[in-house]
């Protein structure tokens, strides 16, 4: 089955169904609401939940106005499966094919605390979602809510609390949260502090609570710190989740995101995912598609873009002109793979775009075109200054040349040069003259810079 057919829940949804849960729960919903949110956000075409009590002969069948189920047909269902534990207190049964990496119908079996009822939870989706959807820890937090609400129910019923209490309602979900959970009081001491945050910050909810504005350790600067918390207050009845780059322990910045709940007692609930490593990745990924690998220059398709972008502006404003543009080629670098390895030859790139990149100032942008090829980008720069940094660059080479296993390998190039004094070119005009030039000068001796115009 193709995943590009399939519109699959996403962990911004599922997040985004647990922030309105936990809020109309605080609103004392009934479990058919409770069952009209998840339909909702869940895009289900069927879904009931059946509550059973163990300690008296009692249960009760919630369904969707349009559900096809009897209360019968939901106790039989349920006797004809088995439930499998995926996670403390939370069991499912799929009546997909195991084979499959999809499914669309699942029954799920919550225990509520003491194990005073269960509660069984039946989603049948309009489309197959993955396997792995229901046991990811979005997934299993959206269940926890729902277990932890059936809770409050069965201990009311047992007499065990004379009144619900709000902190015991959120600390079972604290106990068991694959996700980051803390809470903040109006004085903003930290009240509540789950495991998960001591993994990913590194403190204790012990070491905190010594802290009397504990959030001065992760926003040490007090304008980003006073804008999270605006911020933050203003995103309480909002669904988006908010990025934020606070520190860790150890001084690091991390990338989480995070959504708010104000209670009752004007306490701040905080849900929160580490993101850090998906950023790293993003920005591993972004710079691969930048820069080559090799020479660690902006690659082909960047300096070309970069150039090309160049061009368009001067045709608009003139204060990036005059501007030149080399194009640079390693002399004999066929004999030096020949004569020495090819691991000499990316030795040889690599010390020619350290030269490069060493005399590159603001003005100045390397990227390689290709092979040995290497396009220079000089923007504000006349002639006289494009001639001179060359003739700078072939003393640099001179005097460093290359050692390799012991062996000095002298290194030159040749180079076309084009000068843009008008907004007039375009990059295919502009490439196909520097190349010309290029060539010009590698047929003439190699070891020189030939200007475009001399020979267009």
């Amino acid at each position: 089955m193709s995943s590009t057919s399939i519109r699959t829940l996403d962990s911004t949804e599922l997040l985004s169904l647990i922030s309105q849960l936990t809020d109309a729960i605080q609103q004392s919903i009934t479990p058919s609401v409770l069952l009209e949110y998840c339909c909702a956000q869940l895009r289900t075409s069927e879904a009931w939940l059946f509550e059973q009590y163990h300690l008296w002969d009692e249960c009760h069948f919630f369904h969707t106005p349009d559900s096809s189920f009897s209360e019968d047909e939901g106790q039989l269902h349920i006797s004809k499966h088995e439930f499998e534990l995926c996670h403390p207190y939370i069991a499912m049964a799929s009546t997909s094919d195991s084979s499959s990496n999809y499914c669309s119908q699942l029954t799920f079996k919550l225990t509520t605390r003491e194990n005073l009822a269960s509660i069984y939870l039946y989603l049948e989706f309009t489309m197959p979602q993955p396997q792995a959807l229901f046991t990811s820890m979005e997934f299993v937090l959206f269940l926890n809510i729902v277990r932890l609400y059936f809770s409050e129910r069965a201990s009311f019923k047992n007499n065990f609390f004379h009144s619900l209490n709000i902190s015991e309602f959120y600390q079972d979900i604290v106990d068991d949260a694959p996700v980051m959970i803390y809470a903040l009081n109006e004085q903003q001491r930290i009240v509540m502090w789950n495991k998960q945050c001591e993994q990913v910050f590194g403190w204790s909810k012990q070491e905190l609570q010594q802290f009397e504005q504990p959030l001065k350790l992760f926003y040490p600067d007090k304008k980003y710190r006073d804008r999270v918390l605006k911020q933050s207050a203003q995103n309480t009845d909002s669904k988006k989740l908010k990025e934020w780059n606070p520190l860790h322990r150890d001084g690091s910045m991390l990338t989480t995101l995070w959504a708010q709940l104000l209670l009752p007692d004007q306490t701040t609930l905080n849900f929160g995912i580490d993101i850090t490593e998906q950023r790293k990745a993003e920005k591993i990924l972004k710079t691969r598609a930048r820069i080559d690998g090799l020479t660690q220059c902006f690659n082909r398709d960047e300096i070309l873009h970069q150039l090309e972008e160049l061009l368009k502006d001067s045709q608009n404003q003139s204060q990036d002109l005059p501007f030149c543009v080399f194009m640079l080629d390693l002399d004999h670098f066929k004999s030096i793979n020949d004569t020495w390895g090819h691991l000499a030859g990316d030795e040889s790139l690599i010390h020619f775009s350290q030269l490069l990149r060493s005399y590159r100032k603001q003005n100045m942008t390397v990227g390689r075109f290709g092979g040995e090829e290497f396009l220079l980008i000089m923007k504000g720069s006349s002639l006289d200054e494009a001639m001179e940094f060359d003739r700078t660059l072939r003393t640099t080479l001179q005097n460093h040349p290359l050692t390799y296993h012991d062996q000095t390998i002298k290194l030159n190039y040749s180079a076309g040069l084009v000068l843009i004094e008008q907004g007039c070119w375009n990059l295919t005009n502009l490439l196909t003259n520097v190349d010309q030039a290029l060539y010009h000068a590698k047929k003439t001796g190699r070891g020189r810079t030939i200007q475009a115009e001399q020979h267009v």
